[in-house]
């Protein structure tokens, strides 16, 4: 589960980590009348768990009240990547010498958890070259050893002012890390101001889902993650994620499905929407799974479409009639390619092929194809 700003500064704070002074409001109700009280320049972030808000628009820098009202009646309006904006922050602009990158996360690798230091934070930081950032396995069940500390607040800071700061921000966060069962605590940037102090502009916390149960505190908003979508399709019983990619993807099962993606990915390809259709064969449940890729086509949220099924319980016909009866776009036909194996797909592909549809065996050929025709 994935906080929003607000509320993971909320935490930062509960466990000694410093954040700007900021209000948030969920309308513009009150917002005009708490202006008043605040000292411009002044920062207004939208509210969303949505990645790279900064370039959709969602944080700005406001040098009066007119423009701080007009970018947050904005920004409550907007979308980004398709996920609600919940609210804004309205946020004191730190002055600092110093922009850095911490995060403790886990580290799939060494299924243990890894703090992470980078010399630069803000936008991009994950295009930084290799020798600005410096990685530490931690034991879960122990605090963070000194030397670590030493370590990163020499790579970080060289010994000057903010050094004290830092490492007790980086013992915090692995406090939060540890008693709020997280996945994630980021914060890009951490400010260092010319005092020393060391103050996070900006927080990103992530809980283990199976943790919330141990924190009522947190509050719970169904299908925050979820684009509109991706909560259409949970609503119907699929399950559905967008990503940032041009091709579509139905499949049944997720192994399938991730074996689809990968091989997309070998022929310059990338996954966009994929839907796990599960073992179903009816024809009603394959139609709407189809007209759910088929929208996002229409918003040209993807370029093509692959059908990929193993024909198990599934059968392929049965697939393949749905396909016949539901796409009668041209344009949709002409961006979507078939795989079909297993139970009569031999009588599918028969179908499907006098109806002009572009249908193959092999996975890696119905990849390769699902890449060229992109319109």
């Amino acid at each position: 589960m994935n906080l929003l700003e607000h509320e993971a500064k909320n935490l930062f704070r509960r466990y000694g980590i410093s954040t700007p002074r900021g209000l948030f409001y969920q309308s513009m109700d009150g917002i005009a009348s708490s202006l008043t009280n605040l000292e411009f320049p002044l920062m207004v972030k939208a509210q969303t768990t949505a990645g790279g808000r900064g370039k959709a628009g969602g944080i700005r820098t406001a040098l009066h009240s007119k423009e701080a009202l007009d970018d947050c009646e904005r920004m409550l309006s907007m979308r980004i990547a398709g996920r609600k904006v919940y609210g804004v922050l309205l946020e004191e602009m730190i002055d600092a010498s110093r922009e850095i990158y911490l995060a403790i996360t886990i580290d799939q690798r060494s299924r243990s958890p890894l703090l992470l230091a980078g010399c630069a934070g803000g936008m991009d930081v994950e295009n930084m070259p290799a020798h600005t950032m410096q990685r530490w396995s931690l034991d879960p069940l122990e605090p963070i050893p000194e030397e670590f500390l030493d370590q990163a607040a020499h790579f970080l800071l060289r010994g000057g002012r903010g050094t004290a700061e830092l490492r007790s921000t980086i013992g915090a966060m692995w406090r939060l890390f540890r008693g709020m069962d997280c996945e994630l605590v980021e914060i890009n940037p951490l400010m260092v101001t010319d005092s020393g102090k060391a103050i996070a502009a900006d927080a990103k916390v992530a809980l283990d889902d199976d943790s919330l149960f141990r924190h009522p505190e947190i509050p719970d908003m169904p299908g925050r993650d979820m684009t509109e979508l991706e909560r259409m399709a949970k609503e119907k019983g699929f399950n559905l994620v967008e990503l940032p990619g041009d091709i579509g993807v139905l499949a049944n099962g997720a192994g399938l499905t991730m074996a689809a993606l990968d091989t997309l990915q070998r022929y310059g390809g990338k996954g966009g929407t994929f839907l796990d259709l599960g073992g179903t064969d009816d024809p009603d449940r394959i139609s709407e799974a189809l007209g759910m890729l088929s929208y996002n086509m229409a918003r040209g949220r993807i370029a093509s479409i692959l059908v990929c099924i193993f024909g198990g319980i599934t059968r392929c016909d049965t697939v393949a009639d749905a396909l016949l009866h539901t796409i009668t776009d041209r344009s949709v036909k002409a961006s979507m390619v078939v795989r079909l194996r297993g139970n009569n797909e031999e009588e599918a592909a028969q179908m499907l092929r006098l109806a002009n549809f572009n249908v193959h065996v092999d996975l890696d050929e119905a990849c390769l194809q699902a890449v060229k025709v992109r319109t």
